[in-house]
């Protein structure tokens, strides 16, 4: 396989993925919000901060924003084409990427990759983030799911395959824990949370990734923090969970080298099976408390090594955010 195909396989699974993530993102930060504020315009900017530091975003909303109010933060997420992150320009990359290699892919992902361009194209910025309909988050999560299941349905399952479970998987372990990142900046922000608020902040989180009806067919008990960071973490059988993911992706890896997963033939593979040892040897008391943040801070910065890794076995080249630079057709 050309090494630029599956650079655009990658990237084009990985940004669909990024799209939804940041959607389910947003839509946790903006629930637990609002538990303790009245409405959307309530929200002071010092409440969102946290949330674009960790996206590593926070300078670029701050030099392109002189107001900053709640609107201006969603709409910097969602639409904002200076934005390389925003869900409109990760779509369109993801878009770009597809249209590329359109002769390797199948005509049905073509097609709701770009129904879904077109639906943020068409969509009125305005209204979406001053409103904040709810309803338009689960549009953005149901085309990133239909987009996934025709994938399954129609692509061959060989080689360019397993790179787009490889841009898929990379990118879902790093929102889940991103996501569960998002209570420590909860409680930062305030100086007490009484258990009402602490349940339904936890229970946004588990929304956030699907995972509200499975936490309740795994757990019988009343939403607990630690039992959630449990399931997100370390569940074998959660698909959004963190070690699932990174077990998902070990086995793309391996079918693309044909190494078996007990050996390791580059460095990938080598710091994917570091990270699923350091995950499977963990237990429910290593993540209670606040003792889970760290380890998500080192997942998170060996999933970026892992990707530089990837890249530079199989595409040749340094890796390099193609959301960086939104083509000027796509705009």
């Amino acid at each position: 396989m050309l090494c630029r195909v599956a650079d655009s396989l990658f990237w084009m699974s990985r940004y669909i993925e990024r799209a939804e993530s940041t959607v389910r993102l947003l839509d946790v930060t903006l629930q637990s919000l609002l538990e303790t504020e009245h409405s959307t315009e309530d929200i002071d900017y010092s409440l969102w901060r946290p949330l674009l530091a960790s996206l590593g975003d926070q300078e670029l909303f701050e030099s392109l924003y002189t107001e900053k109010r709640s609107h201006h933060v969603t709409e910097f997420l969602l639409f904002n084409k200076e934005n390389p992150s925003s869900v409109f320009s990760t779509v369109a990359v993801a878009r770009e990427n597809s249209r590329m290699i359109r002769d390797q892919i199948s005509s049905e992902m073509w097609e709701v990759i770009n129904r879904l361009y077109l639906f943020l194209k068409n969509s009125d910025p305005e209204l979406i983030t001053r409103e904040m309909n709810f309803s338009f988050f689960q549009q953005i999560k149901e085309y990133s799911l239909l987009f996934q299941g025709i994938t399954e349905a129609t692509f061959l399952h060989k080689l360019g395959y397993e790179f787009i479970i490889c841009g898929r998987q990379i990118e879902r372990a790093d929102k889940t824990c991103r996501i569960l990142d998002t209570k420590r900046l909860m409680i930062s922000m305030s100086d007490e949370v009484d258990d009402v608020v602490d349940t339904a902040q936890w229970a946004a989180i588990l929304r956030g990734c699907s995972a509200y009806e499975a936490y309740h067919r795994v757990f019988a008990d009343e939403i607990e923090g630690d039992l959630v960071k449990t399931l997100l973490v370390l569940s074998r059988d959660f698909p959004r969970s963190v070690l699932f993911s990174i077990t998902r992706l070990q086995t793309a890896l391996h079918a693309i080298s044909k190494c078996p997963t007990t050996h390791f033939v580059n460095e990938a593979e080598r710091l994917v099976g570091l990270l699923i040892s350091r995950l499977q040897y963990s237990t429910p008391k290593d993540l209670a408390g606040d003792k889970v943040y760290p380890l998500l801070g080192l997942i998170e910065d060996e999933l970026g090594e892992i990707a530089v890794a990837l890249s530079d076995t199989y595409m040749f080249s340094e890796i390099v955010d193609p959301a960086a630079e939104v083509a000027e057709t796509t705009a």
